[in-house]
């Protein structure tokens, strides 16, 4: 009994919302993260070496942070929509619709570029315009990271305006 009674004790509604707002918030401090690395460290870092060993390396990393990209933005999605659901503080809304669109600028922007240099690791071809292509990737990768960190300051306002937030009125 005593591991039903403290499962109960912290399963109570306000620990909920905390634990979901914890992992809401470090969810999208995960991604956030991950994306600035990229922009900030991995693509200048490839950039001084030849644009085949740079496309490999890239490929990889790219292969291996996919998942972890994908599942941080989906639990901040979840999770954001779960606490507007709670408190209807439209912020946290605001917040996982950043982050949802994060999927959409991908899919959008970024896919081609993927498909393209994916295309050429692949099939080990040479082309010049790799390089360019890791460029503008990195250009365009670093929406994603600008929309990670808004979604996080704008999910981390709704967080500390506690349960009497000031609605936008336009």
């Amino acid at each position: 009994m005593p591991v039903v009674h403290q499962f109960r004790a912290v399963a109570n509604t306000s620990n909920v919302l905390l634990i979901t707002k914890i992992v809401t918030i470090s969810s999208m401090g995960i991604y956030a993260g991950s994306a600035l690395n990229f922009n900030t460290v991995i693509m200048p870092s490839l950039r001084r070496f030849a644009w085949n060993s740079s496309l490999s390396v890239w490929g990889e990393m790219f292969i291996l942070s996919k998942p972890i990209q994908f599942t941080s933005i989906m639990t901040s999605v979840i999770g954001g929509s779960i606490l507007f659901y709670q408190t209807r503080n439209p912020y946290y809304l605001a917040g996982a619709a950043m982050m949802g669109s994060i999927l959409f600028y991908t899919n959008v922007l970024l896919h081609p570029i993927h498909a393209h240099l994916l295309d050429i690791r692949k099939h080990s071809r040479e082309e010049p315009s790799v390089e360019e292509m890791l460029i503008q990737w990195d250009a365009i990768h670093f929406g994603r990271t600008l929309l990670s960190y808004g979604a996080m300051v704008v999910t981390l306002y709704a967080a500390l305006s506690g349960p009497g937030y000031t609605r936008v009125s336009l």
